[in-house]
């Protein structure tokens, strides 16, 4: 009498099948993961792209707006107020989080005064809007990894609180043509990585994604918004 061999899978066969699995799992998920952070950092700085749209089409029309005869304030410190809070030009490297909610002209704070803003009377002295105010509800850039506004609160890092997708604006002196001084504006981000939320003094270890900082190197590894003559 011939014994017939039962159909299914030996023991040996299914862990063998288990393990074929768990390496494929092993690979791909991590570069699962890793691609959609990609494409969503590939996101934040669109988001910084258009940011720089808006914010120089803010301050042109600013600039436009002041009487010309009695104002003394140029691009320089329309852009400055988006980078430092204040329109006095910067003498070293800072930057300031777009979702402030102190002093702060991109749309979540109290408009700046500016002394060289002239309208006729010292009290309005201060851009007729925000950059925010100048953007369409349906256009304003959200962050990808909270899918927030970048202008609202939960975007405005706190203390111990890094938030990814965070955006600020910084500025710092370009010295490099030795008879010129040159304002390089541009836009830094937080990664995954960043521990801290100190954007003073040329920033600190894990602040921002990628080796950017508000030093003149660590703005040019973010996103460019200008360069302007002083």
């Amino acid at each position: 009498m011939t014994l017939k061999r039962e159909k299914g899978f030996t023991l040996i066969e299914i862990l063998l099948v288990v393990v074929i699995i768990g390496i494929m799992l092993a690979v791909i998920v991590p570069r699962a993961w890793r691609a959609n952070i990609d494409s969503k950092y590939g996101l934040v700085r669109q988001n910084c792209s258009e940011l720089a749209s808006f914010s120089m089409q803010w301050a042109e029309t600013q600039l436009l707006a002041q009487q010309e005869q009695q104002s003394t304030a140029t691009m320089n410190n329309y852009l400055n107020t988006l980078a430092t809070g204040t329109d006095t030009l910067a003498t070293t490297g800072l930057a300031v989080w777009i979702a402030d909610t102190g002093n702060s002209n991109w749309g979540n704070g109290t408009l700046i005064s500016m002394a060289g803003r002239y309208m006729g009377t010292s009290s309005l002295n201060k851009p007729e809007t925000s950059v925010q105010a100048t953007i369409a509800p349906e256009k304003i850039p959200r962050n990808p990894f909270n899918e927030v506004s970048v202008f609202a609160t939960p975007n405005l890092p706190t203390t111990n609180n890094p938030v990814v997708g965070a955006i600020a604006c910084g500025v710092d002196k370009d010295t490099a043509a030795a008879s010129d001084v040159w304002y390089y504006y541009g836009f830094l981000f937080q990664g995954t990585d960043s521990t801290s939320i100190t954007i003073t003094g040329g920033g600190s270890t894990g602040t921002f994604y990628a080796g950017q900082n508000n030093t003149l190197a660590g703005l040019r590894n973010g996103v460019f918004l200008s360069r302007v003559r002083k």
